[in-house]
């Protein structure tokens, strides 16, 4: 494993030697872009789509700011007088390989090789000022599924959509907001502004790496309460754990979030805390009695530079107890042991167009009545070249090991956004 990431680092040290810098800014949503007639990098660090201090600020005003763009003005009513939209095209291409390290030697089919060509997770989004303090985030993604299924895309093989609903008021030097959301992007998903894991950590699949992307509800709808300045924010969600799916009627599960966020010479440092309570009806077992949905999650990042080098630094961990027969946690399955885990990465950017990644993850689950104690392992490579402002070339190596099943997935993912 610590070959992999060193190996990683030499490559990165060999690309400054040998690659020219290009003035390219990074990959950024085009709808954005048209509305503010800011540069990608505005509003991002690195790449698309991690968060920097005007990117926050940005989504705490609703995501209403306007540039030269005009706009439709009268008595309750200020839109921008054109739509706002982007379109991505994301052909890419898949090998995985999948081997029973229980059973090699014993069996011909204990390892598994898989390519697969596709046109998975094509989306079309719709976003930004809706109001003079309201902005909305839409997107409905479509494809055949095989990258999406690769990359752990719970909707993978079919359509899905996103949505977020923002609301922001200015009260002296607060922000005061709400939101309504449908979506997969986490618990916290009102007032997502770290790029740790979520919407926002998700450059080179930085956020599959992460234990609260895993330990977390990939498809979840809630309303949110939040209120912040520039340097932290606070926010309150009622959460549909199962996003609608519950049999037995809606239950909310309590969500508290909070960031800070402060300067250290030339890097901004991001610490942020996440504890999801209560209970819910999706998935009662054993029982119609509901489940209980307990998790506590940390996550801390650093974005920097290092001379001319820009580099990011992303760790988290989180915390689920153990349910009982009676009353089980969505968030883990052992009825004696509490799950935890962690993980860590760094992502290096040497010139303008090239970003290199590397990271490791453990997810410690308990015993449960159908297996003993088991530990999940996962490495992440990758790298991105940037073409041009609206187009990127990723590939990326996804190792998961959990003890008895080795996966390896290369993927090789071309983003074009118009």
């Amino acid at each position: 494993m610590k070959k992999i990431i060193l190996s990683a680092a030499s490559l990165a040290v060999a690309a400054v030697a040998s690659v020219s810098v290009v003035p390219t800014t990074s990959e950024a949503i085009p709808a954005f872009a048209r509305q503010t007639g800011a540069a990608c990098l505005a509003c991002h660090f690195q790449s698309f789509p991690t968060l920097n201090a005007y990117g926050r600020t940005f989504k705490m005003s609703a995501l209403t700011d306007v540039g030269d763009q005009g706009l439709i003005e009268d008595d309750g009513l200020s839109i921008p007088n054109v739509v706002n939209w982007t379109v991505m095209v994301r052909p890419n291409y898949v090998l995985s390989k999948k081997v029973d390290t229980a059973a090699v030697g014993a069996t011909p089919a204990s390892s598994v090789t898989t390519k697969n060509y596709d046109l998975a997770d094509q989306v079309f989004m719709v976003g930004g000022r809706a109001g003079e303090h309201t902005g909305v985030f839409v997107e409905a993604g479509f494809g055949d599924g095989g990258a999406a299924q690769a990359a752990g895309d719970p909707a993978a093989g079919g359509g899905y959509g996103n949505m977020q609903l923002f609301n922001s008021w200015d009260m002296g030097d607060l922000k005061v907001g709400a939101t309504l959301w449908s979506d997969g992007f986490g618990e916290d998903s009102g007032l997502q502004l770290m790029s740790v894991y979520g919407q926002h950590g998700g450059l080179l699949a930085g956020k599959k790496l992460t234990i609260n992307h895993q330990m977390g509800a990939n498809d979840a709808s809630g309303v949110t309460a939040w209120v912040g300045t520039d340097a932290w924010a606070a926010q309150f969600a009622l959460v549909d754990i199962a996003n609608g799916g519950a049999a037995t009627g809606l239950k909310y599960s309590p969500t508290i979030r909070g960031n800070y966020f402060l300067e250290a010479g030339d890097w901004e440092i991001g610490l942020g805390a996440i504890a999801v309570t209560g209970s819910s009806t999706a998935n009662a077992l054993p029982s119609t009695q509901g489940r209980d949905t307990k998790r506590y999650g940390l996550d801390v990042q650093a974005m920097g530079e290092v001379g001319d080098m820009q580099i990011g630094i992303f760790a988290d961990y989180a915390t689920a107890p153990a349910g009982s027969q009676q009353v089980a946690n969505f968030y883990n399955n052992s009825y004696t042991d509490a799950r935890t885990g962690y993980s860590f990465r760094v992502s290096v950017k040497p010139t303008h167009n090239l970003i290199f990644i590397a990271g490791i993850g453990k997810d410690k689950q308990g015993t449960t009545a159908a297996a003993g104690t088991t530990a999940t392992d996962r490495t992440l490579v990758g790298v991105e070249w940037e073409a041009y402002q609206n187009f990127a070339v990723q590939l990326s190596t996804n190792i998961i090991d959990t003890q008895a099943i080795k996966t390896t997935t290369t993927l090789l993912d071309f983003e074009l956004l118009i």
